[in-house]
């Protein structure tokens, strides 16, 4: 039994016994050494987390998202923003894109057409003077090849465009995608001609005289390259690996075989 209390002792406080506090471990309370504070949350009715405004989670630091569209996760440091001049750099450079790639295309295309219409004799040119500089004698697959080009291109111009709008626009446009934005239309470009290949190669491969191809068709797809490059990455692969598809293991039948132990009994 507990002996008589002295006036030297406090009155334990309500929810604490005379030992500490009542249901808390030592090293928990907020004033000891060590321990922890109090959380946020006790402060909210119900021991609700805290929320930001309208009610959406914290954002964290830098106000990015660890699941950003079209990108990578965030970094463990923070991310530097791309400051304003260069900001309107990428933009000027984005717009003088979109009018150089328009010009090539509008003065290209009569250039393309007459050189592929149907009675064309085979080997005919045809004289391309973009933008009033020069003149070059175009042959068909030539001038096809060039309109492949300004149509991939012009693709990729309208992905990056609509991204560094959206992402000027709210603000999270950082440094270290300035090269996807630089690289994008080179991207677009080869992806078009390779394209453009094999769709020559195997489905035109009888075909001869240059009215057998479509340009309509073929700027068409060159441009949805351009457009949607990861998606055409992806049916690429899905082909390569139906048309070039082993059955075996071919790393493993290329082992050295000296290299392994010998059997028991060898």
């Amino acid at each position: 039994m507990a002996g008589p209390r002295t006036e030297q002792e406090p009155e334990p406080e309500p929810g604490e016994s005379a030992d500490g506090p009542v249901g808390r471990e030592p090293g928990e309370s907020g004033n000891e050494p060590g321990g922890r504070g109090p959380k946020e949350s006790d402060d909210l009715p119900g021991g609700q987390e805290p929320k930001g405004p309208g009610g959406q989670e914290p954002k964290e630091p830098g106000g990015q998202q660890p699941d950003e569209p079209g990108g990578p996760e965030p970094a463990a440091g923070p991310l530097r923003r791309m400051p304003p001049w260069a900001t309107t750099v990428l933009g000027v450079f984005l717009l003088a894109d979109l009018v150089v790639v328009c010009g090539a295309l509008l003065s290209l295309w009569p250039v393309l057409l007459d050189v592929v219409r149907a009675d064309a004799a085979p080997g005919a040119t045809s004289r391309w003077a973009p933008f009033g500089l020069g003149g070059w004698a175009l042959t068909a697959d030539t001038a096809m090849l060039l309109v492949v080009v300004c149509s991939s291109a012009l693709g990729s111009f309208v992905h990056a465009a609509t991204s560094f709008a959206t992402y000027v626009g709210n603000r999270r446009l950082y440094a270290s995608w300035l090269w996807w934005y630089l690289l994008r239309a080179g991207i677009g470009v080869a992806l078009a001609l390779l394209v453009y290949f094999l769709l020559r190669g195997g489905l035109f491969a009888g075909s001869s005289g240059p009215g057998a191809t479509n340009p309509y068709g073929f700027a068409g797809i060159a441009g949805l390259c351009g457009l949607f490059s990861k998606q055409a990455t992806d049916k690429l692969r899905e082909v390569c690996d139906t048309l070039l598809s082993t059955r075996t293991d071919g790393d493993r039948d290329r082992e050295d075989k000296l290299a392994r132990p010998p059997a028991d009994g060898a």
